[in-house]
């Protein structure tokens, strides 16, 4: 066709737009993006300029990851398009994503945080810090007082990895023992990520309490299976140190036995969790143990009054 024509052909179009004539002869097919005009004796299809800002909508919502079978069911009565449709389903898909990317982006900062804290911990002796508030999820750990076992801590570790991951919370890299010590209970536990303002990550409810104690715990409502204990100690004074022993039960079997030698009104709660990467040369394993001035935080469990 001439340049000064107004209408384009399917070589011009997949010439402009980058997309294959065999793609157009699909879209039209399947009512996805149907010619201007189709010449009846030669079955030629030719397309308006406008049509190019349809393709380049076509092609947002496909990169959004809307599947291309599924574009025509936005078909209307009349045959057409319905494009607001279309792509508020993609962008719904974006921001899903999106937040997906920010949850495992979250995760990755903290264990490359931790490459930096140990660094920076020394192998012996006790470390005094100033530390930040928190999140933990819980699993009641019966064996408090006997033998670390070892077996029931790494399952109990799989089910709250998984009912954080089915929550869509950011799973952070500490996950330990933490010991109510006022209370007399101990919990297997994983820590996860809230936002800045102490309130449950983007979709989950904004106005649920973050804050309770042992004797009056609160409600928050992370998603979290409701057998399930959450955690929110408030941070501050803490005094941790290494332990290391020639086994991962031994370590945490000496830490715990630490944590009873504790006043509770002095320590209200302790934590003793692994260290990533600790297996040293020499066949031994480490653990964190760590003592804090605030109590454990108890905020209850999801989704009971």
């Amino acid at each position: 066709m001439r340049d000064d024509d107004e209408l384009l052909t399917i070589g011009e179009v997949a010439k402009l737009d980058g997309t294959s004539a065999k793609a157009l002869r699909y879209y039209d097919a399947h009512g996805i993006l149907t010619p201007y005009e189709t010449d009846p004796r030669t079955g030629y299809r030719y397309y308006s300029p406008d049509q190019m800002l349809e393709m380049d909508v076509i092609r947002l919502c496909l990169d959004a990851g809307v599947p291309l079978e599924s574009i025509e069911t936005f078909r209307n009565e009349d045959g057409s398009l319905d494009w607001r449709a279309l792509m508020e389903t993609g962008r719904d898909r974006v921001a899903r994503e999106a937040a997906r990317l920010r949850t495992l982006e979250t995760s990755l900062n903290d264990f490359l945080g931790e490459v930096t804290r140990k660094a920076r911990t020394p192998e012996d002796g006790v470390v005094s810090s100033d530390l930040p508030p928190t999140w933990m999820v819980g699993k009641p750990w019966p064996y408090y007082g006997g033998p670390f076992m070892l077996k029931p801590y790494l399952r109990a570790m799989t089910a709250l990895r998984a009912a954080v991951r089915e929550a869509g919370l950011p799973r952070l890299l500490r996950r330990g023992i933490i010991v109510d010590c006022r209370a007399g209970k101990a919990y297997a536990y994983q820590q996860f990520e809230a936002d800045d303002t102490g309130r449950p990550t983007a979709g989950h409810s904004p106005n649920a309490p973050v804050t309770g104690t042992a004797d009056a715990p609160g409600t928050t409502d992370f998603g979290l299976d409701s057998s399930l204990t959450v955690f929110h100690p408030t941070g501050g004074p803490a005094e941790g140190q290494v332990i290391e022993r020639e086994s991962l039960s031994a370590c945490f079997d000496e830490a715990l036995a630490m944590v009873t030698r504790n006043d509770p009104a002095e320590w209200p709660h302790a934590t003793v969790c692994e260290i990533w990467g600790s297996h040293t040369a020499e066949g031994s394993m480490r653990v964190r143990y760590t003592r804090h001035r605030c109590d454990a935080g108890v905020v209850g469990r999801p989704g009971v009054g």
